[in-house]
C-alpha cells in the first residue's frame, strides 16, 4: 500500500471522526501509529481550501486522475501548450498541495501518456487491413525536416507521416510501400499533384493510375485570375475615392463648372471601369464553380451518371470559356497555367470512369436482377452521393446545385416501385452499401492539404514538432478525432469499432505524480534564501 492510499485512508478516517485519537485512526486502517501521525499532519497541511477534502476521497482523486489526462492530452499533445502554463493552470485551481504540478512533473506524465498512446496502436493496428483496397492522397511538408503525408482519402486515415532526409521517388517508394504492408492495404488509385516523384511512386511503386488533383488545378486557375481581378478592382477602387475627394475640394474651392465637368467624367470612366472588373470577376467565379460541379460521377443537369467523355467535353469547354475571359481582360499567362491545368484534363475525368469499374466490380457478387441493380446505380447511389456533397460544400451557389441535384433524385428514388417493395432490412444494406461506394470516389487531396496545415500550427506552437510526438499525433487523428457521426478514421477504414482512446488512457493511469515536499524546520521558515 503506498503513501497516498494510506494518506486516503487516514483522512477518510478523520473525516468521519473528528475527535479520534492517532491510535484509534492507526488502528482503524491497519498501519502504524508514527505513520498514522505523519499522514494526519501531511492532511493538515493539505486541507487548506474548502474543496480540499474532496480530493481526499477515492471518488475525487479518480476525478483528478481524469483531468489531469484530459489537460495534457487535449491541451499539451494535441495543443502544444507548454508545461509552464499547464502547470500554472494547476496551480490557479489550487490543486499543487494534493499533487505533483511542476513543469517537470507534468513532464515525467506526458511522456507516460504519449508511451501508452503509442502501446494502444500496436494494440489495435497491426493486421486490421486485410487485403482493402483504398484511395490515397500523398504530399509532403517542410519543417526542419522533410514530412511525408500519405492519407486513405475514403477514411481520413493517415496512412504514412514520417520524417525523411529527401522526398525523392525511392524515399517515397520504400516508406510508403512498408506502411500499407503493415495494414495489409492494396491502393486503387492516388490523387496528388504534379510533383514527377509522386507521379512516378503511384505509376511504378505503386502500381496504379494516378489522378490529378482538383485542388491544385483550381488553385492554378485562381493563380491566373483570381489574383488579377482582385488587383486591378483594388486599384481602380482606390483612384474612384481619390476622384471623388478631389471633386469635394474643387467644389469647396468654387472651381469653374468646366474642371469640375472633367473630374466628373473620370469618375463615371472610373466606375464604369470597376462595373466591368466586377463582372469579369463574377463570371470567372462561376467558371471557376462550374468546373467543381462538373467533375462528379452524375449530372448536375441531367438525371443520370456521366462518363470521363462527357466530364472531357465540359471542362475543354469551360477552360475555353476561360481563356476567351483572360483575354478579354487582358490577363497574360506568363507562367501557362491554364495550359497545365488543360493538360490534366483527361487524367482527371478518367477519375470518374474508375469509380464506376469499382462501383460494378462491387455489385457483380449479388447477382442482381437488372431492375435492382437499375434502381441502385440510377436511383438511390445519387441520393447518397448528393447527400454526401451537400453536407461537404460550404461554397454557397455549389451547396444550392447540389441540395437541388439530391431533392430530385430524392424524388426518383421515393416514385420507384422497389422502394416500397424492398424490406427495411433491405434498403438499410443498401444505404450502407451506398454510402461505402460514394467514399471511393475522391478527385482531391485536400485532406492532406488541411493536415499539413495542422502540422504547421503545431510546428509553431511547440517550436518543432519531436519525431516521438509526431507519431503520437498521428494515433491521436486515427484512434482519437471523431467526424460529426462519431467516428473516428480507423472506424471508417477498418469497420469495426475500438475502444475510445481517452478512456483506455486513463484506465491506466492509476496514480498521480506526488506533491513537492514542503521543509518545515526553524532554519526555513527563517531564511528568505530557502523559501521562508
Amino acid at each position: 500500500m503506498n503513501a497516498r492510499t494510506i494518506g486516503r485512508k487516514i483522512g477518510s478516517f478523520f473525516q468521519h471522526h473528528a475527535s479520534a485519537t492517532v491510535r484509534e485512526a492507526a488502528e482503524a486502517t491497519g498501519t502504524s501509529k508514527s505513520s498514522a501521525q505523519r499522514q494526519r499532519r501531511a492532511l493538515t497541511r493539505r486541507n487548506q481550501d474548502p474543496e480540499s477534502w474532496l480530493w481526499e476521497t477515492a471518488e475525487g482523486f479518480q476525478w483528478l486522475i481524469r483531468l489531469m489526462c484530459a489537460t495534457i492530452y487535449l491541451f499539451g499533445i494535441r495543443g502544444g501548450i507548454g508545461m509552464e502554463t499547464i502547470a500554472e493552470f494547476f496551480r490557479r485551481l489550487r490543486l499543487d498541495r494534493h499533487i505533483g504540478v511542476s513543469p517537470s512533473s507534468l513532464h515525467r506524465l506526458t511522456v507516460r501518456i504519449e508511451g501508452l498512446i503509442l502501446d494502444y496502436k500496436e494494440a489495435y493496428e497491426q493486421g486490421k487491413g486485410g487485403c482493402a483496397h483504398v484511395i490515397v492522397g500523398a504530399d509532403e511538408t517542410f519543417f526542419e525536416k522533410v514530412i511525408l503525408v500519405m492519407i486513405d482519402l475514403g477514411s481520413g486515415y493517415i496512412l504514412l507521416e514520417e520524417g525523411a532526409d529527401d522526398r525523392t521517388f525511392l524515399t517515397w517508394r520504400k516508406k510508403a510501400l512498408h506502411a500499407l504492408q503493415q495494414l495489409g492495404l492494396r491502393v486503387r488509385y492516388m490523387v496528388s499533384d504534379q510533383a514527377k516523384a509522386l507521379t512516378k511512386l503511384a505509376l511504378e511503386g505503386l502500381s496504379c493510375q494516378r489522378i490529378p488533383d482538383l485542388f491544385h488545378a483550381s488553385h492554378e486557375l485562381v493563380k491566373l485570375m483570381g489574383a488579377r481581378f482582385a488587383s486591378n478592382i483594388r486599384r481602380v477602387e482606390r483612384q474612384l475615392a481619390e476622384a471623388i475627394v478631389t471633386v469635394a475640394l474643387l467644389k469647396e474651392m468654387g472651381t469653374s463648372p468646366g474642371k469640375l465637368q472633367v473630374q466628373e467624367q473620370v469618375i463615371a470612366t472610373l466606375q464604369a471601369e470597376q462595373q466591368l472588373l466586377l463582372d469579369g470577376q463574377q463570371r470567372y467565379y462561376q467558371i471557376l464553380q462550374a468546373v467543381s460541379a462538373t467533375v462528379h460521377p452524375f449530372s448536375l443537369m441531367k438525371p443520370r451518371p456521366q462518363t470521363s467523355g462527357e466530364v472531357m467535353i465540359a471542362l475543354y469547354d469551360l477552360l475555353d470559356t476561360l481563356d476567351g475571359l483572360r483575354a478579354a481582360y487582358e490577363i497574360v499567362d506568363t507562367k501557362h497555367r491554364l495550359q497545365k491545368v488543360t493538360t490534366q484534363v483527361e487524367d482527371m475525368a478518367s477519375g470518374i470512369d474508375l469509380w464506376w469499374t469499382w462501383v460494378r466490380e462491387s455489385l457483380r457478387g449479388y447477382a442482381l436482377a437488372p431492375e435492382v441493380e437499375c434502381w441502385l446505380l440510377n436511383g438511390l447511389l445519387p441520393v447518397v452521393y448528393w447527400d454526401i456533397q451537400v453536407r461537404r460544400t460550404s461554397t454557397a451557389a455549389l451547396k444550392q446545385a447540389y441540395e437541388a441535384a439530391h431533392k430530385a433524385a430524392q424524388d426518383r428514388v421515393q416514385r420507384h416501385r422497389l422502394t416500397a417493395e424492398l424490406s427495411a432490412e433491405e434498403l438499410s444494406r443498401w444505404n450502407s452499401w451506398a454510402e461505402w461506394i460514394v467514399t471511393k470516389f475522391q478527385r482531391s487531396s485536400s485532406a492532406v492539404e488541411g493536415r499539413n496545415g495542422v502540422l504547421a500550427r503545431m510546428n509553431h506552437a511547440q517550436r518543432s514538432i519531436p519525431l516521438q510526438r509526431l507519431k503520437v499525433l498521428t494515433v491521436i487523428h486515427n484512434f482519437g478525432i471523431t467526424r460529426t457521426d462519431g467516428t473516428t478514421a480507423a472506424e471508417r477504414l477498418f469497420g469495426e469499432q475500438f475502444p475510445d482512446l481517452f478512456e483506455w488512457i486513463v484506465e491506466r493511469i492509476n496514480d498521480l505524480p506526488l506533491p513537492r515536499e514542503r521543509l518545515a524546520s526553524p532554519l526555513y521558515q527563517a531564511c528568505p534564501a530557502l523559501g521562508g
